[in-house]
């Protein structure tokens, strides 16, 4: 009988295949299950200091209190998980460059192509601990989420869709809406750090000198950094206390931000949700264009490593 993992991943994504296998061997001295209980530990110690440090008027009910103090720690697991599979991506080739043995592997038929898929389910094999650590957290998000709607008698969610704008047709639409937007929080951190991996590896195969893979791997970290950082300051400044509950809340801002910032963590916690959906206008829809944007993304990261592969065929 085929396995659960026979049924969801390709041949060179299962453990047991040789090649995935090689790559695995190198940390299997790793304990996983302390790393992520480490993980745990401080995402919980980070969690309760931003817990303390929230202001009397901040303390809301329950799931808004847990969805801003795990918050910041959650981005911050978010960036540092997404800097080691780039990292880790960049460093795919090099080894094998200075030790002469890529050639050889590029001689074999689909050798070098399979290597670096290989190396690309590796990399988010090697990541599982923090990646368990991201989806905990979400769960728990989620989890505050189905709670909250049965707030008011089971009325939050049509609550929700009376505010948004435009004002949602149907309580049925409510519910669809946000639950994509559960969906989204869940699958979103997985295939951020998949195409992050994906693009390593080809930034690995396309530049061969290390010193300019180098810059351009500070680049995108730093850039990553900043839109994070500016998106993040924005967004407080817009949904903060004091601002107008009329002022609008540009679409794109908020798409924007969820793609490219917190991988929609601003959208795990209802009361922020709804307010979305009534400061942007179609702010509704958010979670469905998130949806699109998590299949255009597993295009992108499987374009990446086919177009890995064609390069490392023809240049090495």
């Amino acid at each position: 009988m085929r396995t659960l993992s026979e049924w969801l991943l390709p041949a060179w994504a299962r453990s047991c295949h040789p090649l995935l296998h090689y790559e695995l061997s190198h940390f299997q001295a790793r304990d996983e299950r302390r790393q992520f209980a480490a993980l745990s530990l401080l995402l919980g110690g980070a969690a309760i200091g931003a817990l303390a440090a929230l202001s009397p008027d901040e303390r809301l009910n329950l799931t808004s209190l847990v969805w801003q103090s795990l918050y910041l720690p959650a981005l911050i697991l978010q960036l540092f998980t997404m800097i080691m599979a780039l990292t880790l991506g960049a460093a795919a080739v090099g080894g094998d460059r200075r030790r002469k043995t890529w050639d050889a592997l590029r001689a074999t038929e689909f050798g070098a192509g399979l290597a670096l898929r290989a190396r690309w389910a590796g990399i988010v094999y090697r990541l599982r601990a923090p990646i368990a650590v991201m989806l905990l957290a979400r769960l728990i998000l989620v989890a505050g989420m189905l709670y909250d709607l049965t707030a008011f008698g089971g009325l939050y969610a049509q609550m929700l869709g009376a505010e948004a704008r435009p004002r949602l047709p149907d309580w049925r639409a409510d519910l669809l809406l946000i639950a994509l937007a559960m969906t989204v929080n869940l699958a979103l951190p997985v295939l951020q750090i998949a195409a992050v991996a994906a693009f390593g590896i080809l930034l690995s195969v396309a530049v061969r000198e290390r010193f300019y893979a180098l810059v351009i791997l500070t680049l995108v970290i730093a850039l990553q950094l900043a839109l994070t950082a500016a998106g993040a300051f924005t967004i407080v400044q817009a949904l903060g206390s004091g601002a107008p509950s009329t002022t609008d809340l540009p679409y794109a801002l908020v798409l924007g931000y969820s793609v490219f910032g917190d991988w929609g963590l601003l959208l795990a916690q209802l009361g922020s949700l709804g307010e979305i959906w009534h400061r942007a206008s179609y702010g509704s829809t958010i979670s469905l264009a998130l949806m699109l944007w998590v299949f255009g993304l597993g295009l992108a990261a499987d374009g990446m490593m086919l177009l890995a592969g064609r390069l490392s065929e023809s240049r090495g």
